[in-house]
């Protein structure tokens, strides 16, 4: 319908009278009337299969509200028809009229046409409305690939740069082009390197980019350990836009923390340990003017290096090592805990069947947990907490992985990439990939290709544009993964750095935060790759 058009209420005849200030009439062929307008509706489309419903709706010229409605439908539907409009008390001859005529079919409108007449007295006005005929759906042509979207456009089974149709095409802004069917810089390194002075100097800090909330797109850095191994207080928030950074502190010193992002925009830092590694029972919020509010656990829960998704407006918890004391006092490392960051309330989900995994990942609207953590032993099993906090098994994996990185994908997907595989009594670097996706409930795992080289000690990030940067802690140089192509290119290398965090932007854009450099001094800078040719 129209939307200009108010709601009416049905009424029972195939020929409707709704008298406001005027009387309508739908008649067969046109009636003399005194003080009117005698309108006829004609055109060219077929009754029952261009449209099943004819009307029309008389306005005072400049109104909205209308002054009378009638309709035809059933065997009563037929064109030219003919309408009837009278002057009366409240609208004498001379009063201007909008006369609107639409078909619709199923409901939806497919043709209108509309006009303007005067009340005028004995044999009244004429207005003739011709509604158009329906045009026919454009022709879009041949379907041609579009060689950024991840989708399969022209039906041949190859998507952007794996279609031969996008050889020497954009694939991605930036200058990458598809060449030899892999988006890239042919000929050079992916990724400029940018340097960002001015942060405060730690290792292994918290870090996080929300996609939304009053934070949105910023760069978080938050806690971590200062030069002298303590947990750091420090809280950087950058703001990329503008390069402007601000420099606050936490409530009390955290390292081992982890931030979360929820669904409003909030942000939060659970748990950690204090000063002499002592856990910190707490969270902290952070607030409008960069500062932030502590918030005590309740009951009691102390938690450190775990992996944090979102479950609703919540905060989930996994792995790493946590006490919570509804399970007594001895550290677990296989716990799954729902936080309520408003009120630091939390409670025990239950016991993951992984007995420590590497990480974990959303996956669609649940949270993926895969592998075995660094030097805890291999395990080909994954873990599966579903939206309402549910703990279940996943798919298992072709093989069993000690510390692979576990990292999201858009698309109801996941990656889980490299570590350690088991390969007879041996625990050997691993270059081999697998995608876990869900679909109508059910998680299914497929290899891809394995990568260039075996990583054994791999870290992932997921940018805002879905691809994903992966490093290794050995020095094994480092890849992104193309989520269309399925399949990894070389990345541009950049200066060394340990104990750093590695985080994801919203656009094309990763971080490495805090750490040491080659002098094994503390960094007061922010890497920053750009996902770029030069």
């Amino acid at each position: 319908m129209n939307p200009e058009w108010p709601d009416r209420a049905p009424v029972s005849t195939p020929s409707r009278l709704l008298p406001l200030l005027l009387a309508l009439w739908s008649l067969l062929a046109c009636q003399s009337t005194p003080g009117g307008v005698h309108v006829v509706v004609e055109g060219t489309l077929v009754p029952g299969s261009d449209f099943d419903r004819l009307s029309v709706v008389a306005l005072q010229a400049g109104s909205t509200t209308p002054l009378g409605l009638a309709t035809l439908e059933g065997a009563d539907l037929h064109l030219p028809a003919t309408f009837n409009f009278e002057s009366g008390p409240a609208t004498p001859a001379g009063t201007r009229l909008t006369v609107r005529a639409t078909a619709e079919l199923a409901g939806v409108v497919r043709s209108t046409a509309s006009g303007e007449a005067t009340l005028t007295e004995k044999s009244g006005a004429n207005l003739t409305l011709t509604l158009p005929p329906i045009p026919p759906p454009p022709d879009a042509g041949t379907a041609m690939e579009v060689c950024d979207n991840g989708l399969d456009d022209d039906g041949d089974g190859l998507r952007d740069c794996a279609d031969p149709d996008c050889e020497t095409r954009s694939c991605l802004s930036g200058g990458l082009t598809c060449a030899s069917g892999v988006c890239s810089c042919p000929g050079r390194m992916v990724g400029v390197p940018v340097v960002r002075q001015g942060f405060s100097r730690r290792s292994q800090p918290a870090a996080l980019v929300p996609s939304s909330g009053p934070l949105a797109d910023t760069l978080i850095i938050a806690g971590g350990r200062d030069s002298q191994g303590r947990p750091s207080a420090a809280l950087d928030i950058y703001f990329p836009e503008s390069t402007r950074i601000s420099s606050k502190a936490l409530t009390v010193g955290r390292a081992e923390a982890s931030a979360v992002a929820l669904e409003d925009g909030g942000v939060a830092l659970l748990g950690g340990v204090r000063l002499n590694d002592v856990p910190e029972p707490s969270l902290e919020w952070l607030t409008l003017d960069g500062g932030t509010s502590q918030t005590p656990f309740s009951p009691a829960l102390t938690a450190r290096a775990v992996a944090t998704g979102r479950l609703g407006s919540d905060a989930l918890l996994a792995g790493g090592r946590m006490i919570a004391s509804q399970e007594g006092t001895t550290e677990q490392r296989n716990l799954a805990v729902r936080v309520r960051p408003a009120t630091g309330d939390q409670e025990v989900l239950g016991r993951l069947s992984l007995a420590c995994p590497a990480g974990g990942a959303p996956l669609g609207n649940s949270f993926l947990l895969a592998g075995g953590c660094p030097g805890s032993g291999s395990t080909s099993r994954t873990d599966l907490i579903g939206p309402t906090g549910t703990l279940g098994v996943g798919p298992g994996l072709p093989t069993a992985l000690e510390g692979p990185a576990v990292v999201s994908l858009s698309g109801n997907r996941a990656l889980v990439i490299g570590g350690r595989e088991q390969v007879g009594a041996a625990l050997v670097p691993s270059a081999r990939v697998f995608l876990l996706e869900q679909s109508g409930g059910v998680v299914r795992a497929r290899e891809l290709l394995p990568m260039d080289t075996p990583r054994p000690s791999p870290r992932a990030a997921r940018l805002g544009n879905g691809w994903v940067y992966v490093e290794d802690s050995t020095g094994v140089p480092s890849a992104w993964f193309d989520p269309a192509a399925e399949h990894f290119t070389p990345a541009t290398p950049l200066p060394p750095r340990h104990g750093h965090t590695l985080v994801g932007g919203t656009g094309t854009e990763t971080y490495l935060v805090g750490g040491s450099g080659a002098d094994g001094g503390l960094e007061d800078s922010t890497l920053v790759l750009e996902l770029r040719c030069l």
